[in-house]
């Protein structure tokens, strides 16, 4: 039996691309580096990117299959921090029927994310 939903990871062609997006650009702080892993971590979930030998294409070619979510506060100041760093932004901060806001974007491998400010 499943007992708990524990993390993932993303794989990519060149993690050094990934790495500068997710920890640079977005400022998430990684928990574990090495050269070719870096594992960022909220409690007892790891959201994790490595490189892998059977991506050979570094662009995502079917990025609508996978979204990831992130939480934040005062998404608009975020998204306004993001678009002069040019990061590509798909939607502008909306608010949603259920009272929060989304805002969403592109990370260099073409994967995209959703930033959710909650109500």
């Amino acid at each position: 039996m499943f007992t708990k939903f524990s993390g993932i990871i993303l794989w990519t062609e060149k993690i050094s691309n990934l790495q500068k997006f997710y920890e640079d650009l977005l400022g998430i702080e990684a928990h574990y580096v090495n050269e070719k892993f870096i594992s960022f971590r909220w409690n007892d979930f790891k959201f994790s990117i490595g490189e892998h030998s059977n991506i050979t294409n570094q662009i995502n070619q079917d990025p609508y299959r996978f979204m990831i979510n992130f939480d934040v506060n005062e998404i608009n100041e975020i998204m306004k921090n993001l678009k002069v760093k040019n990061v590509e932004v798909l939607r502008s901060p909306e608010k949603e029927h259920w009272g929060g806001f989304v805002a969403t974007i592109k990370d260099p491998d073409g994967n995209i994310i959703q930033l959710l400010q909650q109500p």
